[in-house]
């Protein structure tokens, strides 16, 4: 399905707009203390913008902006490991990797001959399941025990059965062979706690074709191979975590740091549930929580504004309007004092330090981004300068503003690597160190310049290519309501002061806030 022929845009607005963005950017940094003209770049923007939203809640981000006949195109929907209940961690991961297996009208053969079998398959899982958590029972006497295994053992000769009857009609990635023919470029998607993201780039005469599909994946999907998928994700867990020291320990970091609330889990899950997660439950999960409301869809490249949007209307609407669900209630209580945990593994010295932040919501957002780069945003930065190069105990180090998430209170992060581990103290006591410099005021004109052009410049360089605008714009749009906090959050860039950066170390970077996991390495 070929979407109809679009119309050159004639303004020559967007043929000018990244270096527009640049000059404004660059040329408002020379008067940094008073901030560049936001207004005057959404001005420049809203002439290549337009926004919409379906009957059903779903928005649509459209963007004109070059000449080349292709589009970025980006959905994001505001699901992820967070929305999840603890005994399904994991679950928004493995929707992800289900929603590529097709759906009644792709990925099959025959939909109505596969359907059947798929059925039995699902039906003797769930009773596979259900033996398998019977075993779990550590009060199962001897002789009931022996029965549950030979009635699993039965039920998996025959699960295999109809599994091999229900792979004959399996068309495997057939979505992706259509978008290869099609010239896709960069056919992704990914979960992380906040977000779920499908992204791809395509020729702007494949439009059609892309709403054709990705409408069809939430309306009518099929989650084939649910079980053997389950153990691809066990393989990824094992391959991503359990093998990776510092894979764990960053989990024991969201442990001890959020406890059973929404983000004290991995995205990927826990070994212990991935094999038992529920094709009832997942798709409950799925029905309650991928509605249009939480979907943006973000299209950036050489389009027009009408017709575009008359064809992500044509699909999209489809979707049923559905009401928002209960997020997990178990919020993250207060910290009363300096959480520490060990890990024990084979492994170089390494440790995690991190302080309590609200979330990207709050006021302190960009001034707590600025102090992070202050920190360790390249080489003659602060801590990298300081235990890299100078004292030479690290051979790493690194600060991440809002981790795992930035929907909810997170974690200012930092990661460092010694040489060994009696040198944590001391590692420790250098950071704490240049927080209180910066709590103090000892931060330069020259040092926050720096910076703020450093970070504007790497912002610049996400928005001259459409995927980057895409992403941006989606994103923005998901997590803040409104994409023109892009431009507002580019303003309270350029007016932040050393005294913020004081008050924030000030507010945030205290023991009673802090959360600190060691490497204790084993010998090998």
């Amino acid at each position: 399905m070929d979407a109809p022929s679009v119309m050159a845009d004639p303004s020559p607005m967007k043929k000018v707009l990244v270096v527009s963005l640049v000059v404004l950017i660059l040329g408002g940094m020379v008067g940094a203390d008073e901030g560049f003209n936001t207004r005057e770049l959404q001005q420049r923007f809203s002439h290549n913008i337009r926004k919409y939203t379906l009957k059903n809640g779903l928005r649509v981000i459209l963007m004109q902006n070059g000449t080349s006949p292709s589009l970025a195109l980006y959905l994001k929907v505001g699901v992820g490991s967070a929305n999840e209940p603890f005994d399904r961690a994991g679950t928004a991961h493995f929707l992800e990797h289900l929603l590529f297996k097709g759906t009644t009208r792709l990925g099959t053969i025959d939909y109505e001959r596969e359907k059947p079998y798929l059925e039995q398959l699902i039906a003797e899982g769930e009773r596979i399941d259900a033996l398998e958590r019977r075993l779990l029972d550590p009060l199962l006497g001897k002789e009931q025990r022996t029965q549950l295994q030979q009635e699993l053992e039965i039920l998996n000769r025959r699960f295999a059965l109809w599994q091999k009857q229900a792979a004959r009609f399996v068309i495997s990635e057939e979505d992706s062979q259509i978008y290869s023919r099609a010239g896709q470029v960069g056919y992704n998607a990914y979960t992380s706690t906040d977000v779920t993201n499908y992204q791809i780039k395509l020729p702007k005469n494949r439009l059609e074709l892309w709403a054709a599909l990705e409408s069809e994946r939430f309306l009518n999907p099929v989650f084939r191979e649910f079980y053997p998928e389950r153990k691809v994700i066990l393989e990824e867990r094992r391959m991503r975590y359990d093998t990776k020291p510092s894979s764990l320990l960053y989990e024991l970091y969201i442990k001890t740091a959020f406890g059973f609330s929404p983000y004290g889990k991995p995205v990927i899950g826990f070994e212990s549930n991935i094999l038992r997660m529920k094709h009832s439950e997942t798709l409950e999960f799925f029905r309650n929580n991928y509605i249009p409301s939480r979907m943006v869809i973000a299209i950036v490249g050489d389009l027009n504004f009408d017709e575009t949007f008359q064809i992500i209307e044509r699909y999209f609407s489809r979707l049923p309007e559905r009401a928002e669900p209960e997020f997990p209630p178990i919020t993250l209580a207060p910290q009363r004092g300096k959480q520490i945990a060990w890990l024990e593994a084979k492994s170089t010295p390494q440790f995690i330090t991190g302080w309590r932040r609200p979330a990207i919501t709050h006021q302190d957002s960009v001034a707590l981004e600025m102090l992070g780069r202050l920190l360790t945003d390249g080489q003659t930065s602060r801590l990298k300068k300081r235990l890299v190069l100078e004292e030479k105990i690290a051979s790493s180090v690194s600060a991440y503003t809002a981790l795992p998430g930035e929907k909810l209170e997170s974690m200012f992060t930092v990661f460092c690597s010694v040489y060994s581990e009696e040198q944590y103290p001391l590692a420790e006591k250098m950071i704490a160190e240049e927080l209180s410099k910066i709590a103090t005021g000892e931060v330069s004109d020259k040092e926050l310049l720096k910076i703020k052009n450093s970070y504007l410049a790497e912002l610049i360089g996400s928005l001259t290519a459409n995927a980057g605008l895409a992403d941006n714009l989606s994103y923005y749009e998901l997590m803040l309501g409104d994409y023109n906090h892009f431009f507002t959050s580019l303003d309270a860039i350029a007016k932040v002061t050393a005294q913020d950066l004081s008050r924030v170390a000030k507010t945030y970077f205290t023991d009673s806030g802090n959360t600190t996991v060691y490497m204790k390495p084993l010998h090998r």
